[in-house]
Formats: structure tokens, C-alpha cells, sequence
């Protein structure tokens, strides 16, 4: 049976709920004191110890993203590039489809093998989060923010974790920050939110996934506060190490099995 028309998910133990609700909130702590990584470290945190499949954590990872970065968007709309926006959704809204096609492909095809790809994800994602890319004298064209937005569409239809291309590209260019914080929120706002409704429309979403991600919603708030209250007393610099040496471990260790 194909992996996005799989009947009704029995309820999670209690066990496996917790394993999950605690990566959960790692990565939501780890995302809020260096920026990145929640979608990077649940996929691959739940993925490695086997505690739900990956397309069950990609849905639970997308309904928790969509929240956040509506909450996080509604006061910085202004803020937005436009240009930036409707070029980037040009290449990644039908890239999305197609990583959420290719999603129950592999799986049908070899567990293993959508493990090993997820895994080298992780590691180049890591890679790409960690580096601290110069601003470029002039602005992208608009068919490189197509082309950054089929790289990252892809990966948000796979694994709901497209960020790290489209990171790396717009914090090189030469926009304000704000600006540039705002546009990746839109974007990755419209790309999850159409991500939920591809799986949906093909029967992929099921009542287990909207109850673990109705509990992963307090959990994410509760480690967000935290990350900001009470950050570790490191440098910038020391924790986007940190965070790059765990998505690092994490990566190889879905490569090495």
C-alpha cells in the first residue's frame, strides 16, 4: 500500500510520545538560541532512534513549522520582499509536489535507502546552516531564486525540511536583515502550508499525526521561552558549532547504517 494512503496510525505509546515530544523541544531550544535546525534535528532525531517513520514526522514537523512561522510572521509582513517571495514559490510550489511524489516512492522502494538520502540532507544541510555566508554586492536574479526554490521545495516535499538552501541563499543578499527574516518566514509559510494540503489530498494525513502535533505545539512554545530566558552562556559563534556538530552526528549516523 503506498506510503500517502496508509490507513489510521494505532495510537503512539507513551514511551515513543515522550522520545518524541523531547526532540521535539531540543530542536526548538536549539532553533531559538542559533537560528536553525528544529525541522534538521526532528526529522533526524526521530529518524535514527526509530521512533516514527518518516513520513508521519515530515507531517508532524510541517503543522508545527506552519504555526510558528505564522505566529512569528503577523507583525513583520511589511517587511517582506515581494519580488523574492513570488520568484521563489515560482520554482518551489511545483517542487514540493514532486519531493512529496518521491517521498512515497522511496519509501516504497527502500526504508534504508530514504534513510541514507535523509541523512546525507542532514549533514549538507548542516554544513550549509553553520557557514556564515558574505552578502553579494547585488541581488540574485529572479531565476536563481527559482532555481534555490526548486532545491528547497524538493526537500520540503521529502523530508518538511527545505530551509537550509534557501538560508544560505538569501542571507547573501544584500537586503536588511528584518527583511530577509520575514521573507523566509512567507516563504516557508506558503510552502508548508501547501506541502499539508498535497499530503492530505492524498489521504497521507491521519488522526495520530494532528494528536501528536496538537501536543508538540506546547512543547515548542515552552522550549522556545526557555532557549530566550535562558540561553546557554556561550558564544554565538560556540553554539552554531555545537548545533552543526550534532546535525553532523546525527547525519553520519543515518549514513553509517
Amino acid at each position: 500500500m503506498p506510503l500517502l494512503r496508509q490507513p489510521l496510525q494505532p495510537a503512539m505509546p507513551l514511551h515513543t510520545l515522550i522520545a518524541f515530544l523531547f526532540v521535539v523541544g531540543l530542536g526548538a531550544y536549539v532553533q531559538t538560541v542559533t537560528g536553525f535546525a528544529l525541522g534538521l534535528i526532528v526529522m533526524g532525531g526521530i529518524t535514527t532512534f526509530g521512533v516514527a517513520p518518516v513520513a508521519f514526522t515530515a507531517v508532524v514537523i510541517s503543522f508545527t513549522a506552519l504555526t510558528t512561522n505564522v505566529l512569528a510572521l503577523h507583525r513583520a509582513l511589511h517587511l517582506v520582499d515581494r519580488r523574492a517571495v513570488v520568484f521563489t514559490l515560482l520554482g518551489m510550489m511545483p517542487a514540493v509536489y514532486i519531493g512529496v511524489i518521491l517521498l512515497d516512492r522511496l519509501h516504497s522502494m527502500s526504508v534504508e535507502g530514504l534513510r541514507t538520502l535523509l541523512g546525507g540532507v542532514i549533514l549538507g544541510g548542516g554544513i550549509l546552516l553553520a557557514l556564515r555566508p558574505q552578502p553579494r554586492p547585488r541581488r540574485a536574479a529572479a531565476w536563481y531564486d527559482s532555481a534555490v526554490g526548486i532545491a528547497g521545495g524538493l526537500l520540503a516535499g521529502l523530508f518538511a525540511i527545505g530551509g537550509p538552501p534557501l538560508v544560505f541563499h538569501f542571507y547573501r543578499q544584500p537586503l536588511a536583515l528584518a527583511t530577509i527574516r520575514a521573507t523566509l518566514l512567507t516563504v516557508f509559510a506558503v510552502a508548508t502550508a501547501s506541502r499539508l494540503v498535497y499530503v492530505e489530498l492524498q489521504g497521507g494525513i491521519d488522526t495520530a499525526m494532528l494528536e501528536v502535533s496538537a501536543l508538540c505545539l506546547p512543547v515548542v512554545f515552552i522550549a522556545t521561552r526557555l532557549g530566550r530566558r535562558y540561553p546557554p552562556p556561550l558564544p554565538e559563534l560556540a553554539m552554531r558549532r555545537l548545533a552543526f556538530i550534532l546535525l553532523g552526528v546525527i547525519g553520519l549516523s543515518l549514513l553509517a547504517r
